[in-house]
């Protein structure tokens, strides 16, 4: 039921434009009718016409009681639907276009002699438990495919998202999983280190509300190793 009033609310426009025309086709037809049935001058004549002018007269009673009831609908009913029955529009986000933490920066600007900027690591989003890695640990030297986990479940949860860094300086986050699902204390997903350079990097979990919003990001510095 919740969703049949959304979708009436949504398309009310629409809706009420077409059944302004079929009211005003089916007004023509009765009009035309009863025309018919005053001219008549024959018995059969005059029944042929009241026939279809009974039919117009009900699909044209017919088209304005939808009109009505769209009307209560999409004003009343419609949004008195609870925020929970809602589908959650989620923000526009690009998986290879991420927003950087403070010291991290984009792409450099190779024609000036500007130094390029060093990345720094701030874990403390981390004590955040709505909103933490709990594997890999901070420190952790890491090689071949791991798995990712933590909690991801804060208020009006929308998505979240973990991202790595090379600490080089001039390096920019990459994505590795979006995921739209709440997670408690269990595995967010994986990562393919056998794919990256081996060095120092920092993974972050980016936790993401329905308005757009994040509490700081859970931030930790780990090693990748060679693949053996």
């Amino acid at each position: 039921m919740a969703e049949a009033l959304l979708i009436i609310e949504g398309y009310q426009v629409w809706i009420y434009f077409l059944l302004a025309i079929a009211g005003l086709i089916y007004l023509r037809q009765t009009w035309h009718w009863y025309s018919q049935r005053r001219a008549s001058m024959f018995q059969l004549e005059r029944e042929r016409a009241s026939s279809r002018l009974a039919r117009s007269a009900a699909l044209l009673t017919l088209a304005l009681a939808l009109l009505l009831t769209t009307f209560v609908l999409a004003t009343f009913a419609g949004p008195a639907v609870p925020a929970s029955l809602r589908p959650t529009t989620l923000p526009t986000f690009s998986l290879l276009e991420t927003p950087t933490l403070p010291g991290a920066t984009g792409e450099a600007n190779l024609t000036t002699a500007t130094p390029l900027p060093t990345v720094s690591v701030d874990s403390s989003g981390c004590l955040n438990p709505l909103a933490t890695l709990t594997a890999p640990k901070d420190g952790d030297s890491l090689t071949g495919t791991v798995e990712v986990d933590g909690t991801a479940n804060i208020a009006n949860f929308a998505f979240f998202k973990y991202e790595y860094i090379s600490l080089t300086p001039g390096s920019v986050w990459r994505a590795v999983q979006a995921v739209t699902e709440r997670r408690v204390t269990e595995k967010l997903g994986t990562w393919d280190t056998s794919l990256l350079i081996p060095g120092d990097y920092a993974l972050r979990l980016v936790v993401t509300d329905a308005g757009g919003n994040a509490p700081l990001p859970c931030v930790i510095r780990v090693q990748i190793l060679p693949t053996q």
